[in-house]
């Protein structure tokens, strides 16, 4: 019998491991690397006979480690808390404020809460112990109503553009007196408006461009919602100034003012006068900044004081701030379903330039003349366990800024959406992809229609979005959403479009980016997401 020695018994260890971890069902490194595996075994038979193969095989053998090792997994187990979550108090004023959340040397950093955490009083949230499934399709219904409002904004919006002229007689703004909106967003910020600054709970938005306010007095003792603080008081601020009605605006009351009116996918509304005022974000101050001041608002806008819109149209913040801020700004979003305690932040005028930003791969954004609030993007291919799909709405060749389709990253929308072919095939490969699911029907009128329980030994594929310039490769907790886990019951955190006009839009949503930061760069006309959670 041939004697081996300690090398060679190292050797076969090694090969077989390898194998082993190559052929788990759910590695899927390839075929390359079991070829790579096996000409191991027959190299290391050969090693005691020619100093050539002793050469060749550690070649191999470092080779395939290397494969093994650093090749990023197709497929990972869900580690959701047996509770949706923490209940450890919440310092509201550090919330708002930002403290403990990283700066990326921006001149403006405020913080971000979920109108559903304790900070707000929206849906009796004050007290944390909420059901969760309660929770969930709440936003899931809100979300819904947000998406049905595309077809119509697609149809009305252009129609209803006015030429606002502003202080500075070299430049307009491009202003929507009468335009279908999106919906209610997701995370409110604390700003301050006036001189001299009062804080209020404004709704942060990519999909709007409007700031606005409720104000005093409302046109009717009933005009005006209720909300937590007082309203603004135009007389109490020396830095106001109602804009007068002029060429350009879509409407005039009758004392000569320049009016504005917006409607939400909910028929919630607002209109009241255009005004200028001065708007303080964290330690920057932006004078002469165009916002409503709401006279007549109605609907579900809970106990926020109003709206900050970040859309990329001309009335936005990126586009108004653009000499504070150079058309930067980042966020990062929090999972209010895992914890109604986390909380994130927003950063205005982030250096781009530093350590962490610049490590940061980023995609080129498209102004879609259709959609010219929202931030476009080319997504090259979507990936499921390390497979790439074929989806008729994914483009070969960069989108172009008249097209009807497209993907859009949309900080108001909850739930990544796909064409409903398209997400077909998205979900028949997710759940032949899993293993050790129990599928489960969802609850009646639920907006996600893949529901099952998990145990230990399941384990999803990862789903890695290809954008132009980098990849996003999504962990669980961004894949699945929490329907019950007390029973360990989750959804696939995505869903399809059923409006016909929108058959060839993507939209991806806040969940699926939620605790990464997201950077907005108007002026370069580029994205980025960082690789690494920040929140």
């Amino acid at each position: 019998m041939q004697r081996f020695s300690t090398i060679n018994i190292l050797i076969y260890t090694c090969s077989f491991t390898c194998i082993n971890l190559i052929n788990s069902p759910r590695r899927a490194f390839g075929f390359r690397r079991l070829l790579l595996s096996l000409s191991m075994l027959v190299l290391s038979s050969r090693m005691h006979k020619c100093r050539i193969y002793s050469l060749l095989f550690l070649f191999v053998l470092v080779l395939g480690f290397y494969e093994v090792l650093c090749s990023r997994p197709a497929y990972q187990h869900i580690h959701f808390q047996a509770s949706g979550g923490s209940h450890e108090p919440l310092d509201c004023k550090k919330a708002f404020a930002g403290k403990g959340k990283p700066s990326y040397g921006g001149r403006a950093h405020t913080g971000l809460v979920h109108p559903y955490g304790p900070c707000l009083l929206k849906g009796g949230l004050a007290q944390q112990h909420r059901n969760m499934n309660g929770l969930a399709a709440e936003i899931l219904h809100n979300d819904e109503e947000r998406i049905k409002a595309f077809f119509l904004r697609n149809r009305l919006a252009h129609d209803a553009e006015r030429s606002l002229a502003t202080s500075n007689e070299a430049s307009a703004l491009t202003q929507t007196f009468s335009g279908i909106s999106y919906g209610v967003g997701n995370f409110i910020a604390e700003v301050g408006i006036g001189t001299p600054v009062r804080n209020f709970l404004l709704v942060l938005d990519t999909g709007s461009d409007l700031a606005w306010t409720q104000c005093t007095p409302c046109e009717t003792a009933t005009s005006c919602y209720n909300q937590t603080r007082p309203l603004f008081d135009p007389v109490s601020s020396s830095s106001y100034t109602a804009i007068p009605c002029q060429a350009g605006c879509g409407a005039c009351s009758t004392d000569g003012l320049c009016l504005y009116e917006t409607t939400y996918g909910d028929n919630s509304s607002t209109q009241g006068n255009l005004a200028y005022e001065t708007f303080t974000i964290g330690s920057a101050t932006i004078q002469n900044y165009i916002f409503g001041c709401g006279r007549a608002n109605q609907g579900i806008f809970g106990s926020v004081d109003g709206f900050l819109g970040l859309g990329w149209d001309a009335v936005g913040m990126a586009s108004q701030s653009v000499s504070f801020f150079k058309g930067v700004f980042a966020y990062c979003l929090p999972n209010v379903l895992l914890s109604t305690t986390s909380t994130g932040f927003i950063e205005f005028g982030i250096g781009v330039n530093t350590s962490e930003s610049a490590s940061s791969p980023y995609t080129s954004m498209i102004k879609n003349t259709l959609y010219p609030s929202f931030y476009f993007v080319w997504l090259k291919g979507i990936s499921v366990g390390g497979t790439p799909l074929s989806l008729i709405s994914i483009s070969p060749t960069p989108p172009t800024s008249t097209d009807e389709g497209g993907t859009l990253i949309d900080s108001g929308t909850v739930i990544t959406r796909l064409p409903e072919a398209d997400y077909i095939t998205f979900r028949n490969s997710f759940i032949a992809g899993s293993s050790n699911i129990a599928i489960v029907t969802p609850p009646a009128d639920f907006l996600l229609d893949t529901c099952f329980q998990f145990n230990n030994d399941t384990s999803i594929p990862v789903i890695s979005l290809q954008f132009d310039g980098f990849e996003f490769s999504l962990p669980a907790e961004n894949i699945v959403y929490p329907l019950d886990l007390s029973s360990n019951t989750v959804c696939l955190a995505f869903a399809p479009t059923t409006v016909t006009s929108l058959q060839n839009l993507i939209i991806v949503g806040n969940y699926q980016t939620q605790g990464y930061l997201l950077t907005f760069d108007t002026v370069s006309a580029k994205m980025g997401i960082h690789a690494t959670k920040a929140c």
